[in-house]
């Protein structure tokens, strides 16, 4: 489910530009919000026998139904998702309202939502129209699909939800593992990754009116933090769409800030298996676009805070549900929307302060807006709620307009992010790259036996001619020699120029070793090593050819010679001479030939499988490791 997720991306990718088009409506009434509708699918048991359940999936779903009611048109969020007994204890409400999430289910509520929508944009409004999954995601022969209780949901299915839809702009967010193969099973070019360019380019041709928040990690590694009672990136994902990502304080969330605000507040903490990876694009290409307008949201309670230095809050309600975490920089405004549920006996913590500082609300009626320095101090909890030693660094780092630019400067500066790498993925390149050393070492001893041989019949050839006493067999002798000294010296230089195996294995283990490498960037660098080895080896083989070629046809002209003087009763001995410096060439330009054409190195086979064959598959493996106050339930596998 959710982890390092991939939103959308691709996801999304094959709905046509057509389908995506805004309808004709009549003309928006000045100063009118658009109206939002959302859909929320959630599922921790996959349909797929075996698959290990997620213990969180169902209370994501029910928090993000809790946050898009508070944005959307009354009775306008739809709940896909079936609550386990202590998620209905929690979210007792939502018992009658959920259903679960099937495909019939999730065929009728598309049909009511399309149905509101279209009498929505009839009035003249403009609709914004989110879809949200958290569950299980999987991929079949390179093909990325998300798991409903009975079937699959993959990109196909989610073009014709959109389409059929058809709001002025769609936002999909997508929590679930392996999520990067919904959208973009096989990359630009053969690739095994993706770059921002290449999902730019699909979503600009395919969505042009639909933005997207990703999660890019294709980690086979799910985090539920109990503490948390979530998946991370959910958890970070809601704090922002509250207003916590709201780096300017105008009121509106921008996909650029999204991502910024979820990747500043995981980059303190150390293990990047657990540092969500964000791509955000949002409609028309625009990463300024707005991902949600808060200004508008009536039925929201808002808490406000002058923040003159830094400060760092822990929201909690009435039940203990953590809800929000933000680090406000120094000097920016902080207003939070929080659905009236929420604000109802809301806790306010500062865990940073010594000895730690709790405020605590009272009733509060939807629309209220309420200032921090004026709720109830309440005393802190006698020890710290648990915090896992990995992810107590989530949210250390403040964010506000200086962590939004200081984000952009690096992402500008640094390189090109990678997108889609697994841990299936970092499997196959070690025991690739291991391989690839071994054959090459075993390889490169073969072929200077070869150049050996193919350089000593040349030099024989050559001695044969040089021995005669006439000028042209001497001429001929240095033109033997001299080709052969100059084919022999460039094959020997073609592999002077190629991959160091023992370098590139050391590299590789090297940035596999060291926890803050990014390793979508070491299997990038990598696979683009090796992809670049195997159009070396394809230029190597043309330049043999035409070295074989050559031997080839200097041997039949020299035989032609010999035969012609044969038949004019010439010099026997050099008759016979012609005759073996032709089968000399002959043999150095069969072997040139055969190494170019029938001698495929099994490095160039490697390469190709790493290119084209599906990725390993991973049996489910479920591991919790206890920690004070709570526990890190991890589930590996494929999701």
């Amino acid at each position: 489910m959710k982890s390092p997720l991939l939103l959308l991306v691709a996801l999304v990718l094959s709905v046509s530009a057509a389908a995506q088009a805004p309808a004709e409506a009549s003309p928006k009434a000045p100063g009118e919000p658009p109206a939002v509708f959302a859909l929320v699918v959630s599922n921790n048991r996959g349909f797929a026998p075996g698959r290990a359940q997620l213990q969180y999936a169902d209370d994501d779903g029910a928090k993000y139904h809790e946050v898009f009611s508070m944005l959307a048109e009354p009775e306008g969020a739809l709940l896909l998702t079936e609550l386990d007994a202590d998620t209905q204890r929690l979210f007792p409400a939502l018992v009658p309202v959920a259903r679960p999430p099937t495909s019939r289910n999730l065929a009728e509520a598309v049909r009511m939502l399309a149905a509101r929508i279209a009498e929505t944009k009839r009035a003249g409004r403009e609709v914004d129209f989110y879809f949200v999954f958290a569950g299980h995601g999987d991929v079949d022969q390179g093909r990325g699909f998300l798991e409903l209780a009975d079937s699959a949901f993959d990109a196909e299915d989610l073009q014709a939800l959109l389409r059929q839809v058809d709001a002025t702009r769609a936002h999909v967010i997508l929590d679930s593992c392996n999520s990067f193969f919904v959208v973009s099973p096989r990359k630009a070019g053969g690739r095994r990754y993706a770059t921002p360019s290449d999902m730019t380019q699909h979503l600009a041709q395919r969505l042009p009116s639909v933005g997207v928040l990703l999660s890019t990690s294709a980690e086979a590694e799910v985090y539920e933090w109990s503490e948390l009672q979530s998946g991370v990136f959910s958890h970070v994902v809601r704090a922002g769409l509250m207003g916590a990502a709201d780096a300017d304080a105008d009121g509106r969330v921008t996909y650029a800030e999204l991502e910024a605000f979820a990747s500043v507040a995981a980059q303190e903490v150390p293990n990047p298996l657990f540092r969500p990876r964000i791509f955000a694009l949002g409609p028309g290409r625009s990463s300024r676009a707005t991902l949600v307008d808060l200004r508008a949201v009536r039925s929201a309670v808002t808490l406000k805070m002058a923040a003159p230095s830094p400060v760092r809050l822990t929201l909690r309600d009435a039940r203990g549900l953590r809800w929000v975490d933000v680090h406000q920089e120094a000097g920016v405004p902080l207003a939070l929307r929080l659905p009236p549920g929420v604000a109802r006996g809301l806790e306010v913590e500062l865990p940073s302060s010594p000895g730690g500082v709790r405020w605590v609300s009272g009733e509060v009626e939807p629309g209220a807006s309420l200032e921090l320095a004026n709720l109830t101090p309440a005393p802190a909890p006698p020890v710290p709620r648990g915090v896992q030693d990995q992810l107590r660094q989530l949210f250390a780092t403040p964010f506000g307009p200086q962590a939004l630019a200081a984000f952009e400067r690096a992402r500008s500066a640094g390189p090109v992010p990678v997108y889609g790498i697994s841990l299936a993925d970092r499997e196959r390149m070690r025991q690739l790259v291991e391989t690839f050393s071994a054959v090459e070492r075993d390889r490169r001893t073969a072929e200077t036996i070869l150049i050996g041989a193919s350089l000593a019949s040349s030099v024989g050839s050559s001695a044969i001619l040089l021995s005669r006493g006439d000028y042209a067999s001497q001429m001929n002798g240095f033109s033997t020699l001299g080709v052969g000294l100059l084919f022999s010296g460039a094959d020997l230089l073609q592999q002077l120029r190629r991959e160091d195996p023992e370098l590139l294995l050391e590299e590789f283990r090297a940035s596999s070793a060291d926890p803050a490498a990014d390793p979508g960037r070491t299997i990038a660098r990598v696979d683009y090593r090796l992809n670049r080895f195997l159009a070396q080896e394809r230029r190597v083989r043309r330049q043999l050819a035409t070295a074989g070629w050559l031997y080839v046809g200097t041997a039949v002209v020299l035989l032609g010679f010999a035969e012609a003087r044969r038949t004019t009763g010439g010099n026997r001995q050099k008759v016979a001479d012609d005759e073996r410096s032709a089968l000399l060439l002959a043999v150095s330009g069969a072997s040139y030939l055969l190494r170019a054409n029938y001698t495929e190195s099994a490095t160039e086979h490697l390469v190709r499988q790493w290119n084209s064959d599906p990725e390993l598959q991973r049996l489910p493996r479920v591991s919790v490791a206890p920690v004070a106050g709570g526990a890190m339930l991890a589930v590996g596998g494929t999701f």
